[in-house]
């Protein structure tokens, strides 16, 4: 068993573990980052193409915070913690500027003096800054580059398997290394929990391979909270084909009209305002009716149609994107694309206070592992501003608990039980494979449990589900090797893909309404007498709790009209 000792321990390397890292390396406190992949190779940061919302001194007359703060709460249906909202709108623009004073390049307009700026589905103004469209990633090289300047240590290519705790309180993880399997035990007085979200729950998804709803197991595993499970954002424009590339990010929903095979420009019909630009939800839905009503292209999406730009802007727009283009033979200036909705972001995770600290003590959660800013629908380029955010508040607040407290002690023997799976998978010769096992669970969610959801479809994938957990148990390796055995990682997530799946399924089921991203057929009213609260999960014994909170309406509550 490899054994560390750090005293503030980051699971995760993307912007949100990054940024965490970074703040909390200012406080005199020894920091590691444990990652599943490889530095700037592994989670969504990378792969980010917006923006990063934030009103600063480059608002647009008319702009402030407080309309950033009404169009999140609004385009969040209310569920949006505001208390946490505030923080992020009078925070991200400060996060801005320091990314750009520690190296990031954001774009500015011809003169130079004032940043460029984008606007996205939900904003009632452009006040996003950006980099053509590998904004995540210039964010990622940055605060990376600053972790090295830190001597912060990373561990890569580590799979976290389990939390350790002593008491109450967290006191480290354990995992395996996948160059060797060898296990692999972290101890630490606060953890920081910044794995991204579980979009490999779904056929179509944006997120790399590795994004497996990690960071939600463990905090469940460990007893923490879950909140807002239900809600799970669909980006709209995912490429439908070449197959090769279905699900990945096909265009900016801000440079496309949408057609239908009948050539109309069908958002006209659901929101004659917004247009494309309508919140992600709504799009989302308006796509999937129009597949769904017969109105679709030969692979199942609808037409994204860049061609009314003047020549060069969307190779200036969207450079990498238009690599792709040229590598499939798509001609934006000429071509449409046909596009479908992809899962793409989660809006619930663990609950967290205002230091972005879990319902257990030591253990915070970050970016998409957090619930709470985003409500039942996150606005594009909102995602970005809230990992900057939460990962400058948590790694400051786990610093300074770590400076308090005493390192727990912890028995290297439980740690080495956490393993046991890998041994388990490894000696069984004859059983199922992950990979059949893996394409069940993505079937079951985007069938049952996707942008359209009924009562008798999520109580069959809840029923689907709970008869998989005995089949993890019959999963077998084609291949033994403990040298990077991709097999072996695929059998592992698949435990946390269910659990997390059955977290998904069973809030979806219990929200008898339709809000934000949550739509259920057969309830398809927004219902605030009701169902404006939040459902909290917690897991006893393998067995799920699910219990009403209260939302927080400090600031804004919803309009009469909408009440019911």
């Amino acid at each position: 068993m490899y054994n560390h000792e750090t005293e503030v321990l980051v699971i995760g390397g993307g912007g949100a573990g990054a940024m965490a890292a970074y703040e909390a390396s200012k406080h005199g406190v020894d920091v590691m980052m444990v990652l599943k992949g490889r530095p700037q190779r592994c989670g969504n940061t990378i792969m980010a193409p917006g923006a990063i919302a934030g009103v600063g001194d480059w608002r647009i007359p008319g702009d402030s915070w407080d309309i950033h703060f009404a169009d999140t709460i609004k385009g969040g249906a209310f569920l949006g913690e505001q208390g946490l909202v505030r923080i992020m709108v009078e925070e991200s623009p400060d996060l801005i500027v320091e990314l750009e004073r520690i190296g990031a390049l954001w774009e500015r307009q011809e003169d130079g003096k004032t940043y460029a700026l984008r606007t996205g589905g939900g904003h009632s103004f452009y006040r996003c800054t950006f980099l053509e469209d590998r904004t995540g990633r210039e964010m990622l090289r940055t605060l990376m580059g600053e972790l090295k300047k830190r001597n912060v240590r990373i561990l890569s290519e580590t799979m976290i398997l389990k939390l350790i705790k002593t008491g109450d309180r967290i006191a480290g993880a354990v995992g395996i290394c996948l160059e060797n399997c060898e296990s692999v035990l972290l101890r630490a007085k606060a953890v920081i929990l910044a794995c991204g979200g579980a979009g490999n729950l779904y056929l179509n998804t944006s997120n790399p391979i590795d994004v497996t709803g990690d960071g939600y197991a463990l905090a469940l595993d460990a007893g923490a909270a879950l909140m807002d499970m239900e809600f799970v954002q669909f980006f709209p424009v995912g490429f439908c084909f070449p197959p090769s590339l279905r699900g990945a990010l096909a265009a900016l929903p801000a440079y496309v009209h949408l057609w239908n095979s009948q050539g109309e420009r069908f958002m006209e019909k659901y929101d004659p305002v917004g247009l494309e630009l309508s919140t992600r939800d709504r799009v989302s839905r308006a796509m999937y009716s129009e597949i769904k009503e017969g109105r679709g292209g030969p692979h199942q999406g609808v037409f994204a149609d860049m061609t009314y730009h003047e020549p060069g802007f969307i190779a200036r727009m969207q450079p990498a994107l238009c690599e792709t283009y040229r590598k499939v033979g798509i001609n934006p200036e000429k071509n449409f694309l046909e596009v479908a909705p992809t899962c793409h972001f989660f809006m619930g995770g663990a609950k967290v206070d205002e230091k972005w600290e879990s319902t257990v003590e030591g253990l915070f959660a970050v970016g998409e592992n957090a619930a709470g800013i985003q409500g039942a629908n996150r606005l594009s380029q909102n995602a970005l501003s809230e990992l900057l955010v939460s990962g400058k508040r948590a790694g400051k607040a786990a610093a300074q608990l770590a400076a308090e407290i005493t390192q727990s002690p912890v028995n290297p023997r439980e740690a080495q039980a956490s393993v046991e799976p890998v041994t388990q998978l490894l000696s069984r010769d004859r059983g199922l494979k992950p990979t059949v096992l893996r394409n069940r669970i993505r079937k079951i969610m985007w069938d049952k449990v996707g942008v359209h959801r009924t009562g008798s479809g999520l109580r069959a994938a809840l029923g689907e589900l709970e008869a998989m957990r005995a089949d993890l148990k019959k999963q077998s390796l084609a291949l033994n090797s403990k040298h990077y055995n991709k097999e072996l990682i695929e059998g592992l997530e698949n435990y946390v893909l269910v659990s997390i799946a059955m977290c998904v399924a069973e809030a979806a089921l219990r929200r008898n309404e339709s809000r934000g991203a949550h739509y259920r057929e057969d309830y398809p009213e927004m219902n605030n007498c009701d169902w404006l609260r939040h459902l909290v999960l917690t897991e006893h014994d393998d067995n799920l709790t699910v219990a009403a909170t209260p939302v927080d309406l400090r600031e804004m509550q919803p309009a009469a009209k909408e009440a019911s």
